[in-house]
C-alpha cells in the first residue's frame, strides 16, 4: 500500500515544484521602480511581436540632451491582438509620446507603457494603471524620474476610443 501512495505523491510533488517557478516570473516588485515615471517624446527603433511579451525599443533624450535607447515590456502577443495591436502596429522611425515606469537602477528598460503616435494622435497601450487589485499603481500620478524632468511632455487625455484591455478590467 505504501508503494502505491509513494509514486503519486512524488509525481504531485514534482508538479508543485514546477508550478512554483512558473508563477515566479511575473513578479515585478524587484525589477521596476514604481515610485517614478518617464513621459517624453521618442522614436521607435525596434518592435518585437513575440512571446512571452511584446517589446518596443525607442530612442529618447534625457535632461542633458543625450540620446538613449530604451525598451519597454508590454503584454503577450495574444493579449496585444485582443487589444487591437498587430505585428505592424509600430515601425522604426515612428514618432511617439511615451509614458512608462522605468526599471530600478541604471537599466534602460521599463513597463506599464502608454503610447500616442505623434502623426495622428492614435493611442496604444494601457491607461497607466500598473499591477492588479489593491497593489495597482497609477503611473500617471507618479513623479518624473530625476534626469528626465526637462523632457517631460503632456500626454493627451485618454478618450478610451480603443478596446478595453484585459489588464484594465
Amino acid at each position: 500500500m505504501t508503494r502505491k501512495l509513494l509514486v503519486p505523491f512524488l509525481i504531485t510533488l514534482g508538479f508543485l515544484t514546477i508550478c512554483t517557478t512558473m508563477f515566479a516570473h511575473h513578479g515585478t516588485a524587484g525589477v521596476y521602480d514604481f515610485t517614478h515615471r518617464i513621459t517624453t517624446k521618442a522614436t521607435v527603433t525596434q518592435y518585437i511581436f513575440a512571446n512571452p511579451h511584446v517589446q518596443i525599443y525607442f530612442t529618447l533624450k534625457n535632461d542633458k540632451g543625450e540620446e538613449q535607447t530604451w525598451g519597454v515590456e508590454t503584454v503577450s502577443p495574444g493579449n496585444a491582438l485582443a487589444n487591437g495591436w498587430t505585428k505592424n502596429s509600430f515601425k522604426p522611425g515612428d514618432q511617439l509620446l511615451v509614458s512608462f515606469v522605468p526599471a530600478k537602477g541604471d537599466r534602460t528598460f521599463g513597463t506599464c507603457p502608454q503610447f500616442v503616435f505623434v502623426a495622428d494622435g492614435h493611442r496604444l497601450g494601457g491607461n497607466g494603471r500598473c499591477g492588479m487589485g489593491g497593489a495597482a499603481v497609477d503611473a500617471n500620478t507618479l513623479p518624473v524620474k530625476p534626469g528626465y524632468t526637462a523632457v517631460e511632455v503632456q500626454m493627451p487625455k485618454d478618450d478610451r476610443k480603443r478596446p478595453e484591455s484585459e489588464q484594465e478590467q
